[in-house]
């Protein structure tokens, strides 16, 4: 029995040194500085692990930035994952809700139900990431406007009850969906050389590891 629990236990001390190992050798750990601990311990760390990770699907020419945050005026506007993809520029605003989630495009606010018939309401996820777009193409004066998507990405903790969406550059999913959209992107409207351009121009902005804000950076190239 004790050589049963002596050699579980290595069993056990061997994972963890792998996964340890694996994950400091992640592009996610080596931009932003959180540990294979901090994405079991933080919720909002994971999200943002699990995001990156299943961006790495996407095939073609890639770079993507997370944490990005853009000056207006005298105010900081915050992009929490951007696409660079050969397809086009993908601007993604992450939303961790739990409940049944119901909205409209065109509607100025949505709704989250919750357990007991509770509900909460929240800004149109989809105008916040326009009004995002807005503020990155003054960054971008000379990108041609018809790059640029909006993506809302949910956590997976959340279900869609009823969404309504109209406009053909707009895609609301939750994080695991994400795999099978990577499947529907083609075209090639950026070459290899404005992806290393655009990201050069607004690496700047974007910002490491930082306990008030919990979407982090990271870069890959496919």
């Amino acid at each position: 029995m004790t050589l049963f629990i002596l050699v579980v236990l290595i069993a056990i001390i061997g994972y963890f040194i792998f996964k340890l190992y694996s994950h400091d050798n992640t592009t996610f750990y080596q931009l932003t500085g959180y540990s294979y601990f901090d994405v079991l311990m933080n919720k909002s760390v994971r999200t943002s692990y699990q995001l990156i990770k299943e961006l790495e699907h996407v095939q073609g020419t890639k770079k993507v930035m997370v944490n990005l945050q853009l000056p207006v005026h005298n105010e900081v506007q915050t992009i929490d994952a951007l696409l660079l993809h050969e397809s086009g520029i993908y601007v993604m605003n992450m939303k961790k809700k739990s409940g049944w989630i119901n909205g409209r495009e065109q509607s100025i606010e949505w709704i989250e139900l919750l357990h007991k018939n509770q509900k909460q309401v929240f800004n149109n996820p989809i105008h916040e990431t326009k009004r995002l777009i807005h503020t990155l193409k003054d960054q971008l004066p000379e990108v041609d406007g018809m790059l640029f998507e909006t993506m809302v990405v949910f956590a997976n903790d959340c279900s869609f009850q009823q969404i309504e969406i109209q406009s053909s550059n707009v895609e609301v999913l939750k994080i695991a969906e994400l795999k099978k959209w990577a499947t529907t992107i083609e075209g090639k409207r950026l070459s290899d050389t404005e992806i290393e351009n655009l990201y050069a121009t607004l690496e700047t902005f974007m910002h490491g590891k930082n306990p008030t804000i919990r979407s982090k950076t990271v870069t890959a190239t496919n």
